[in-house]
Parts: structure tokens; C-alpha cells; sequence
């Protein structure tokens, strides 16, 4: 169809959205990461569950950093130590707001699994876009 095919033209041609589709990457590859890191605490060497989960959860954060940086949003500026303090600050922040859906929604329904996937993607990309990397 003509107008679906413009549709995704015009999409992909817009920045903000090709920023969202290589955050989008990034966050595959950095769940990836910080699952692997977990998973390898938890059944290998049998690390505590929470810790095991904050090493994930650090370890998956900083792997995207550096490909969100360059890649996704292409900062040309020489690395500030804040940037990664406020890069840490902003998905520590949505992992809160996701948190607060359980008691709200309860932990096993449909709903509470789509706001804890989606409001972290939108605060973050939104939070490391405006906040993190001033784009």
C-alpha cells in the first residue's frame, strides 16, 4: 500500500525515530548483557539473587552506554564524568517507576508487563535524549 509505504519513509527519515529504532537495539543488547551477567551469578556462582540482579542490572546498563552515546545519538564531546552519573540516575528512575505498577496492577496481569517494558523504554529514551546527552 502506497500510504503505509510512506508512512515508513517518512518514519525513517525522521531523527528522533531512527534515535528510537538504535535504542531500541541498544536496549537488546543490553538486556542481553545484564541478563547473561545474572544469570551466570545466579547458576554458576551462586551469588545472592539481589546482588546477582544489581550486577545484571549495572553491568546491562553500561553496556549501553557507550553504544547509546555514539550510535544512537551520536555525541561528538569528549566524555564528562556526570554524564554517567546522570545516565545511571535516569534508568535507576524508571526502574522505580516500572516497580510502582506492581501495587497498582498486581504482578502477573498483561497490563502491569506492558507498563513495565514500556515506561522504561519511554522515560529512559526520553530521560538520556533531553537529560544525559542535551539532544
Amino acid at each position: 500500500n502506497f500510504c503505509e509505504e510512506y508512512m515508513i519513509a517518512k518514519l525513517l527519515k525522521n531523527k528522533t525515530s531512527v534515535e528510537f529504532y538504535k535504542f531500541i537495539a541498544v536496549g537488546i543488547w543490553s538486556t542481553i548483557i545484564g541478563s547473561g551477567v545474572s544469570h551466570i551469578l545466579l547458576e554458576f556462582l551462586n551469588v545472592n539473587y539481589f546482588i546477582a540482579s544489581a550486577a545484571g542490572f549495572i553491568s546491562g546498563v553500561y553496556a549501553g552506554y557507550d553504544f547509546n552515546r555514539k550510535w544512537t545519538f551520536e555525541v561528538k564531546q569528549e566524555k564528562k564524568y556526570t554524564e554517567i552519573i546522570k545516565y545511571y540516575a535516569v534508568h535507576i528512575v524508571s526502574l522505580i517507576l516500572s516497580l510502582l505498577v506492581i501495587p497498582v496492577f498486581g504482578i502477573e496481569t498483561p497490563i502491569t508487563v506492558v507498563l513495565m517494558v514500556g515506561i522504561p523504554i519511554c522515560t529512559n529514551f526520553v530521560g538520556i535524549k533531553k537529560f544525559v546527552f542535551k539532544r
